[in-house]
């Protein structure tokens, strides 16, 4: 079963609800905030799991995401970045954040089976209000939604932008928060995964794809 299911059709309504979700067990280091959280939280999720312990969020259609579920973590190395429509800073980041995605998809891709997926999380705002902030700031890839903060929570996310780079199995492998450099935010991204990649034995066959796009330029 894939960890992440983008399943078209789900309609959504006024302020979106939140999906079905659980917490990914193991630690997790707060961000921007306290890690005290009440102790209760898993025993709620616990009723939801997913098969595959992820968390598993509504994607919202917008330019570049299609109305679904999606699951975190996924089968590859998921960027995540935490954010709020009312965010100054996300907004100051979204040109930085919108070139480094069209960077990173050259080599790795965005789509369902590729090594990279981008997703950004936000809370707390109708799916109309999500969509119009989408289309103004040019985002173009998934677009999911956190109603009850369980995925917020889990890890630590107490301010915005917030920017994590996890792994399959949901482990944090990069962390940074605020306005980033494009460069920043792709070298290290690439970073976590070509590290990804020579543990799964998967290094080789993305630094050939990266040097074929490249071989193909000149």
């Amino acid at each position: 079963m894939k960890r992440r299911e983008l399943v078209a059709g789900v309609a959504s309504a006024g302020v979106l609800g939140g999906g079905a979700a659980v917490v990914w067990r193991g630690l997790r280091s707060p961000i921007g905030g306290s890690s005290d959280r009440p102790e209760a939280d898993a025993e709620t999720d616990s009723s939801e799991d997913a098969e595959d312990g992820a968390i598993e969020l509504e994607t919202i259609e917008a330019p570049g995401s299609d109305a679904g579920t999606i699951s975190i973590p996924t089968d590859g190395v998921a960027l995540v970045v935490f954010f709020s429509p009312v965010c100054h800073r996300c907004r100051s980041l979204m040109p930085n954040l919108v070139d480094a995605q069209a960077q990173l998809a050259e080599t790795y891709g965005n789509d369902e089976d590729d090594a990279l997926t981008v997703v950004s999380v936000a809370a707390h705002q109708t799916e109309e209000q999500l969509r119009d902030w989408w289309i103004e700031h040019d985002g173009n890839w998934t677009l999911a939604y956190d109603g009850d903060r369980r995925l917020a929570n889990e890890y630590g996310v107490a301010s915005h932008p917030v920017l994590l780079a996890l792994d399959d199995s949901g482990t944090v492998r990069w962390e940074d928060e605020g306005v980033l450099e494009t460069e920043r935010i792709v070298r290290n991204v690439e970073r976590v995964l070509e590290a990804v990649g020579e543990e799964s034995g998967d290094g080789t066959e993305q630094e050939e794809k990266a040097a074929n796009e490249t071989d193909g330029d000149d």
